[in-house]
């Protein structure tokens, strides 16, 4: 009797066209996915790549204070000074819509940009469901999805305050605005198609990687390539999708010039030819996206079914490799350069997963019980490590360490060995300080070929400066020169837990 009762059961609509599975499985990436994001909302972002995020901090508390009349001049000149030292690397979007965000709450609340960090990237997570659903199969796309929302990397990497969450987004969104082109092939979709690819490539360069490789394999893969060039469709969507970005850039390089320092320091030749180089970068692939999710992903895209969208998604594997390239001190220096990496990927693992349920087509309720167990398990267990992670990293000290600290200093002019190029100091103790260079920085200058004499340039830091300062003791070990010339020159102006100053107007 129970198993005949069992039988009936399977025969409900749920279990035969499960149709329901994929809804209760979308519900549980998104609570894993969201509720991972959201806990510990309110700690100070300092926890993904420090420097970047800060650098966004105080241009956006710069955007804040300019016009906010009720806050004291000195601190207003301050905060709008630090915004436009920091310079403009791309288009501040993400830095004004958090400013606007701080204007509509009425202070500057760090909040409002994890947030929108959190919200973009969630809306890039419907943007893959959709294009997986379209490539593959709706079941498929539920595992693309869940790597791309509960993947260890990028729970935090979208938590974090920089152009990446929203750029992904854009990408993914461009993908499904191409998809529909490419089936409709009505007007509307292509202005749609060019007008988001456009706004992707816009919010940061690098996109144009992740955007037109697509673009180009999915036209290429449908039509003959004489047919394509006068194709007044493609022409559109190709010019919508490279004139904002080119329109900055031009205006950045050639008229304003805002952009011209920005290109120091980005591609480095000899690493090319350095066997070594591409063993940190399958490193880096390994320790953010996972060797093997990558690899399994790589071959997934060949069970896509339909030629031309297999060819998109592979066309985007040559664009990862061209960007890799093109950026290759930052693609094993910065690990936030894998994040595009991470939507491709979850297509390959969708189209296994429904290649996989597909060759099943007789045992698919058990084939859904199975994987459904598999995928909670690595959802739940990726999210209790994600929240344990975060519960053990508490910056909140380190934010006051930095404010009292800034009020000591507050009338001195400082040299400082501190974390992320002083931006601690400058953000929370509202004290800009000189950025002695880290060991990483004169690596950099004397890989690009420049010739650096350490100790006139010492010389030249701490001239009319009244303290050295020096909170990253790691760093200050790391530098014995620099050290032991200022122990054996300078007295202690003060000294206490995380912070050495020494007195720069008074020799020993």
């Amino acid at each position: 009797m129970k198993f005949l009762k069992l039988k009936s059961i399977m025969k409900l609509k749920f279990f035969t066209e499960h149709e329901y599975w994929v809804w209760i499985m979308l519900a549980l990436v998104l609570f894993f996915g969201l509720v991972g994001r959201f806990y510990d909302f309110d700690d100070p972002p300092l926890d993904f790549h420090a420097s970047r995020q800060l650098h966004s901090m105080l241009i956006t508390r710069g955007m804040y204070y300019e016009s906010l009349e009720d806050a004291p001049q000195e601190q207003r000149t301050l905060a709008v000074n630090q915004w436009k030292a920091e310079g403009e690397i791309e288009p501040p979007v993400m830095e004004r819509l958090s400013a606007w965000g701080y204007r509509l709450i009425g202070e500057d609340d760090l909040r409002v940009p994890r947030f929108l960090s959190i919200f973009f990237w969630t809306l890039g997570g419907v943007g893959l469901f959709l294009v997986s659903r379209d490539l593959i199969s709706a079941k498929g796309a539920v595992v693309g999805l869940a790597f791309y929302m509960i993947l260890p990397y990028t729970l935090f990497a979208s938590r974090s305050f920089q152009p990446e969450p929203l750029m992904t987004a854009a990408i993914i969104w461009s993908w499904w605005a191409m998809v529909a082109w490419a089936k409709k092939k009505t007007w509307l979709s292509a202005v749609a198609a060019g007008l988001i690819s456009g706004l992707a490539i816009y919010i940061k360069l690098p996109a144009a990687f992740f955007v037109l490789p697509a673009f180009v394999g999915l036209v290429l893969s449908t039509g003959k390539f004489k047919k394509i060039l006068t194709n007044s469709q493609v022409i559109v969507i190709a010019v919508l999708s490279v004139l904002p970005a080119l329109v900055y850039h031009i205006d950045g390089f050639f008229i304003s010039g805002f952009l011209q320092a920005q290109t120091s320091f980005r591609f480095f030749p000899e690493l090319l030819v350095d066997p070594f180089h591409y063993l940190s970068w399958k490193d880096m692939i390994d320790s953010t996206i996972g060797i093997e999710f990558f690899l399994v992903g790589l071959v997934g895209v060949l069970l896509i079914k339909e030629k031309s969208y297999r060819v998109m998604i592979l066309s985007l594997l040559i664009g990862y490799f061209l960007y890799g390239t093109v950026f290759d001190y930052h693609i094993v220096t910065h690990s936030y350069y894998q994040i595009p990496l991470t939507p491709i990927v979850a297509v390959g693992l969708a189209a296994w997963a429904g290649a996989l349920v597909e060759r099943v087509k007789g045992r698919q309720f058990f084939a859904l019980i199975v994987l459904s167990a598999v995928l909670f398990f690595w959802m739940a267990y990726n999210f209790w490590d994600a929240r344990m992670t975060l519960k053990h990293a508490d910056y909140r000290e380190e934010a006051n360490f930095y404010a009292e600290l800034g009020s000591e200093l507050k009338d001195y002019s400082v040299v400082a060995i501190t974390p992320n190029y002083g931006y601690r100091l400058g953000y929370w103790g509202w004290k800009q300080a000189t950025n002695w260079k880290s060991v990483g920085d004169f690596v950099m200058r004397e890989m690009a070929g420049l010739e650096i004499d350490r100790e006139e340039m010492l010389m030249d830091a701490i001239e009319d400066q009244d303290l050295f300062l020096v909170t990253d003791f790691e760093e200050f070990e790391s530098q014995p020169e620099v050290r032991e010339f200022l122990w054996g020159t300078y007295p202690v102006f003060d000294e206490g837990d995380g912070y050495l100053i020494f007195d720069l107007q008074d020799v020993n």
